[in-house]
Parts: structure tokens; C-alpha cells; sequence
């Protein structure tokens, strides 16, 4: 039992060092992305050749990657599928990820497996089979799931954090709108000034303002503005900004309007997420502080019962 919770515990740290360094990799690679954002929105455009250098450091592991991608990658044409949707929404823009993405999930779903079964075949070899091939399949699932959780996670959070300061945005938006900018201008204005406190946020819109400058249309500019943020309120912003630039209504009012919708939405997450903490609080009180209180109180009255009738004579 002791060798089976060793062997449990090195496969286990195994896929959590795996994901740690997935998890890493993105952290950095999102984080220049916006170090370069911000430094192109506030000085201007200048470009720098660095990708003579990434592919010098990257030639040595590159066929390697390759062959482990190919593996779980899917067919052709999954560029402009939900598989690289998937990668847009999470803020990862480098067009090599999802190859090192998938090469990560080809090693903890096949190769690792494969290494813990020939681990047990040569370490235990009088092992039941029925085991080794249990924690084979276990192994083989963490690690075929265990990096789109991880996906999962980064997106979310980045949704949550532009989720946060889109309020924000509008109000920018407004002041904008109502000092004579349009769309275009605007947008190019709050990726400016956004750069420095929502990263995200601005990332998005400095995107939607290079499509539209490179002959996009506005709608389909917002419309995959909308698509990469993954984010309901933006979905919102982006209608009332398309159904206003078709009808030529006031758009300064209506993002108005927008803003103080989005306030109330927050202020309702906000209460909601309160009225939820009685509900969660129910299962610790149960079996972690209610146990402990009732010994507590109870605890000296059982003692002393216990002494009574220790010392009773008997009869």
C-alpha cells in the first residue's frame, strides 16, 4: 500500500509540474504581450526584429515539439476554429502556443502513462495488472484534462479582470464620444489610456483598432471584439455600438445608458456573491466549528457522568 501511494504521489507531481510549467509559460508570454502593447500604444509603433533570436533558442526543441503536437492536434484548418478561440479568449496571441500546448497534453497523456507503466512493470513485477492498468488510465486522463483545466483557469480570470474595469471603459468611452471622437478614434484613445490599469482590456481594443485599420470593417471589428473577450457585457456594448453606428442614434446616450447597466449588474454580482455566503458557510459550521462547539459544552457534563458511574457501588 505504501509503494502504491509513493508511485500515486510521483505521477501526481508529475502533471502538477507539467501544468506549473504550462501555467509559467503562459504568464510570460502574456506578460510581454503586454509590456509590447503598452509600449506601442504610448510611444508608437517600433518595430524590432527579436524573432531571429526565439527561433535560435527555440530550433533545438522544435522538432521535438512538432512531433509530440501533431499527436493531439487537430486536423488542418484549426486555425479558425473554436480550437484557436479557445487560445484568443485566454489573451495568448503567439501563434507557436498551441503547438507547445498540445505537445504538453501528448506528454501527460501518453507519454507519462507509458513511463508509470513501465515503472510498475519493472519495480513491481508481481503488481495485480488489473492495478498498474488502473493507474495507467487514471494518469492517462489527468493528463489529457488536466491542461485544458488549466485553459479554463487563465481564461476565466482574464474575463473576470475585464469584467472588472469594463464600467470603466464606457465612462472613457463617453467622455470620448461627447468631446467630438468617433468610434474608431475612441477605441484607439482607451487602448491608449487603459494600457497601464486593464491590460486586457486594452489588448482588445487595440486589436479591434489594428483590424479596422487595416480595412475590417467596424461591425466585424467589434463583432470579433466580442468573440475574443468571451465576456456577456462586452457582447452588450458591442450591439448597442453596431445598432448605433447602422441607425445613427446618439451613441454618447446610449453608452450612457450601457454604463449605468453594467454598474447595476455589478452591484447585483456583488450582492448575489453575499446572499451565497450563508450557504457555503453551512458545511464547515457542520462539520468543523458545530463538532468542536458541542464538545466544548457537553464535553465536562459527559466526564462528570462517567465519574458518577465509575464510583457507584454495585448493588
Amino acid at each position: 500500500m505504501q509503494a502504491t501511494l509513493q508511485i500515486l504521489i510521483i505521477v501526481l507531481s508529475g502533471a502538477a509540474v507539467a501544468s506549473l510549467v504550462l501555467a509559467v509559460y503562459n504568464w510570460v508570454v502574456n506578460k510581454e504581450i503586454k509590456k509590447r502593447i503598452t509600449k506601442i500604444v504610448r510611444q508608437g509603433w517600433t518595430p524590432a526584429d527579436t524573432s531571429l533570436s526565439k527561433k535560435a533558442n527555440t530550433h533545438k526543441v522544435a522538432p521535438v515539439i512538432n512531433i509530440l503536437s501533431k499527436l493531439s492536434l487537430p486536423e488542418e484548418g484549426w486555425q479558425s476554429s473554436i480550437v484557436q478561440i479557445k487560445f484568443l479568449q485566454a489573451g495568448i496571441l503567439n501563434k507557436n502556443v498551441p503547438h507547445y500546448y498540445y505537445a504538453v497534453k501528448t506528454l501527460l497523456t501518453l507519454v507519462l502513462p507509458l513511463v508509470l507503466a513501465l515503472f510498475l512493470y519493472f519495480t513491481q513485477p508481481f503488481s495485480p495488472l488489473a492495478r498498474i492498468m488502473l493507474f495507467v488510465l487514471l494518469t492517462a486522463a489527468t493528463g489529457y484534462y488536466l491542461p485544458e483545466i488549466s485553459l479554463r483557469f487563465i481564461t476565466k480570470k482574464r474575463t473576470e479582470r475585464m469584467r472588472k474595469s469594463l464600467p470603466d471603459m464606457i465612462d472613457l468611452m463617453v467622455i470620448c464620444t461627447e468631446s467630438g471622437m468617433g468610434i474608431d478614434a475612441a477605441i484607439a484613445r482607451i487602448s491608449r489610456e487603459m494600457a497601464r490599469t486593464n491590460p486586457d482590456l486594452a489588448q482588445e481594443f487595440y486589436l479591434a483598432a489594428l483590424e479596422m485599420r487595416a480595412g475590417v470593417t467596424r461591425i466585424e471589428a467589434l463583432r470579433n471584439l466580442a468573440l475574443r473577450s468571451r465576456l456577456e457585457d462586452l457582447e452588450d456594448l458591442v450591439s448597442v455600438l453596431v445598432q448605433a453606428d447602422k441607425f445613427g442614434t446618439s451613441l454618447a446616450e446610449a453608452l450612457r445608458v450601457q454604463s449605468d447597466m453594467m454598474r447595476t449588474r455589478r452591484t447585483q454580482r456583488a450582492e448575489e456573491l453575499a446572499a451565497k455566503i450563508p450557504v457555503k458557510m453551512t458545511v464547515p459550521l457542520i462539520l468543523f466549528i458545530f463538532p468542536t462547539l458541542m464538545l466544548v459544552l457537553l464535553g465536562p457534563a459527559v466526564i462528570q457522568l462517567m465519574q458518577v458511574f465509575a464510583n457507584k457501588p454495585a448493588q
